[in-house]
């Protein structure tokens, strides 16, 4: 390794996460991270061949000592903590982190393929107590899997109080009309104006049944009329 490459991992910060035993470097910010590549390669294909891959042809793999740290570019040191805090977390199945970690989990995650961890994060993020429309506008941001959404799209229809200016703004035009639809079919059967949570003779089922048909294009089905 030349001076200058020498001089420069002088000025470099060592993170919690640079473990004796570490078999793999990694270089998010101005810190050093070394850690266990089994993770990595056991979850992300991304990370499977990036590290798998020479730094240059007929030399060492990346990651292989500090000098050649694989580079996590416009990625913090505290975001790629936070990664890591999942396989080293010493609760294991215990997980009392605040919603903003796992919004920094989730975000990772995707972007790496790390595809266990990202469930991982949904599941946990679906237990925090995040206001509706908030949580709407988070898993549309990350691009969730519409079957995930959809129950809490059934909550924005139960409720006694339609969508307001803003709220439709936040999640979306296709997405308020979407909502407006459901309702619209929920409620029109209702014939004593009861609106707490569902018309009589409506269950949670009958809800979730509309808004697959409508996302689906087709017409939705009638609800039962209320008697």
């Amino acid at each position: 390794m030349g001076s200058e490459s020498s001089t420069v991992l002088n000025h470099l910060r060592k993170n919690r996460y640079y473990l004796d035993g570490g078999d793999i470097y990694f270089l998010a910010g101005n810190e050093l991270f070394r850690i266990h590549r089994y993770f990595l390669e056991r979850e992300s294909h991304i990370f499977r061949e990036l590290i798998k891959s020479p730094t240059v042809p007929g030399g060492p793999r990346n990651g292989e000592s500090e000098s050649t740290a694989i580079v996590l570019p416009n990625v913090p040191p505290a975001a790629f903590e936070k990664l890591l805090n999942v396989f080293y977390n010493p609760k294991f199945s215990v997980y009392d982190w605040p919603r903003e970690d796992w919004m920094t989990i989730l975000e990772l995650s995707q972007r790496w393929g790390f595809s266990e961890v990202h469930n991982l994060a949904i599941r946990e993020l679906d237990k925090i107590n995040i206001p509706l429309i908030s949580r709407i506008v988070l898993y549309q941001r990350f691009e969730l899997d519409q079957n995930h959404l959809l129950p809490w799209y059934a909550e924005l229809c139960k409720r006694p109080r339609a969508l307001n200016n803003e709220e439709s703004e936040a999640i979306g035009l296709a997405t308020a009309v979407l909502i407006f639809k459901a309702r619209e079919c929920l409620w029109a059967r209702s014939s004593d104006g009861d609106t707490s949570p569902l018309p009589n003779g409506l269950q949670d089922d009958d809800v979730h049944a509309i808004l697959v048909t409508l996302l689906g294009g087709g017409a939705p089905p009638i609800p039962p009329t209320s008697h």
